[in-house]
């Protein structure tokens, strides 16, 4: 070790064990250590962490992260991408890529210098000055186009059905300083207890969302724990009903069925969540969903709306021509709803309630009268800017007074039967 470079090994077990990996947010793992690193003169130009937890959608999450002058690294090989988000601070940007199952079955993953480390326990190191001329992973003539000099990938310990990787590459002039190698792997044991923390941590999230929601895990994780915890929101409400189910239910085999149940909740819940909203809930062949005020009233039902007219598009588009297309009731409604925790002391359910969500589900129970694919109460109708027409006042059960029914015109070309 020259005299003016710092004792990797010493720095990195003491960062590594430091309480402060403990308080870190679960997605903040990647910034803190590409923070410390660069702070130690390394110069990161391109850091990756791979992790892999059970989850019931996802197969990995891929957090990336780059100096705010360097360009993404392109994605284009995979086809396993559910979404993707950015966030960007002073020390650099971070690319966060969700990978639904199937992932790990495709080439571009078994080809991987990830596969690579988390198959044989051992760490990679590939110098890139000068380039090599035979190695075989792809990634490496992309880093050197962008100036890498060195790089690295370290499979790190992690519990069962949990496992990290973490690729460095830095852009210092003759690459890794001579003992940092050796340092890193020292620290990798300390270093992986507080990312499996961390990885914990993300999956109870996003198993908790998968099952009852963003927005629901966000307020649970947050402390909205108790059984009668709730608070008031308003809301655009959302319901919609596939139509014809019990008449599939006699006719369809069970996997024909739930194949096309599946069907129509995945149209549902794209719309919704592109326009953001949230699912709540799936109640037999029924969508609850609702759009939580945002900037004002009007805004979030224009959403709402955006949402159904996205949805009715995109029903049509995926059963155009086939002998048995997808049809359904759909109700918008704006109101205040309850929000939080409901049911037994030994069971609890997140979910809303209150009268706007009963008046929805009344709302969408007249479509099959009316012969509209979405109906909106009086109160939605006033707030967004597409134009409505007036169909009709009607009696709703369980509320005392006539209510003023309106849909948008372009939903009444499709006839809807009970």
């Amino acid at each position: 070790m020259q005299h003016d470079e710092p004792d990797y090994r010493a720095e990195l077990i003491a960062w590594a064990h430091s309480a402060e990996r403990l308080h870190e947010e679960p997605l903040d793992a990647l910034y803190a250590i590409t923070e410390k690193l660069n702070a130690l003169g390394l110069d990161i130009g391109l850091a990756t962490l791979v992790i892999r937890t059970p989850h019931p959608q996802l197969d990995m999450l891929v957090l990336r992260w780059r100096p705010r002058d360097v360009s993404e690294v392109p994605t284009k090989n995979t086809t396993s991408i559910l979404d993707k988000s950015t966030t960007i601070r002073e020390s650099g940007v971070q690319d966060i890529f969700p990978l639904v199952h199937g992932h790990t079955n495709e080439a571009m993953w078994k080809e991987s210098p990830f596969h690579r480390v988390l198959t044989s326990k051992e760490p990679i190191h590939i110098p890139l000055c000068p380039p090599p001329s035979d190695s075989p992973f792809s990634i490496v003539d992309d880093l050197v186009e962008r100036g890498m000099t060195d790089y690295a990938v370290f499979p790190l310990a992690s519990p069962q059905q949990t496992s990290f990787a973490l690729s460095l590459a830095t852009q210092r002039p003759g690459g890794f300083p001579a003992d940092f190698i050796a340092g890193f792997v020292a620290a990798l044991a300390p270093l992986a207890l507080s990312l499996s923390f961390k990885a914990e941590r993300i999956q109870f999230r996003e198993v908790l969302s998968a099952y009852i929601g963003q927005v629901p895990a966000t307020r649970v994780l947050e402390g909205q724990l108790h059984r009668g915890d709730l608070t008031s929101q308003e809301a655009a409400i959302g319901f919609a009903d596939l139509r014809d189910f019990s008449r599939d239910t006699e006719t369809l085999e069970p996997e024909a069925l739930l194949a096309r149940l599946s069907e129509f909740f995945e149209l549902v819940c794209k719309a919704v969540t592109d326009h953001g909203g949230e699912v709540l809930k799936f109640m037999g062949d029924g969508v609850l969903f609702i759009f939580p005020k945002e900037s004002s009233a009007s805004a979030t039902c224009d959403r709402a709306s955006q949402a159904v007219s996205e949805l009715e598009k995109k029903v049509h588009e995926h059963t155009a021509g086939t002998n048995s297309p997808l049809r359904y009731g759909c109700a918008l409604h704006y109101g205040s709803v309850l929000f939080g925790n409901i049911g037994a002391p030994s069971r609890l359910d997140f979910t809303v309630i209150g009268q706007a969500v009963n008046l929805t589900a009344r709302l969408e129970a007249l479509c099959s009268t009316t012969g509209q694919s979405c109906l909106l109460s009086e109160e939605f109708a006033a707030l967004i800017s597409a134009e409505t027409e007036v169909v009709g006042d009607y009696e709703l059960k369980g509320f005392s007074s006539t209510h003023r029914v309106y849909a948008l015109p372009r939903s009444r070309g499709q006839k809807v039967v009970g």
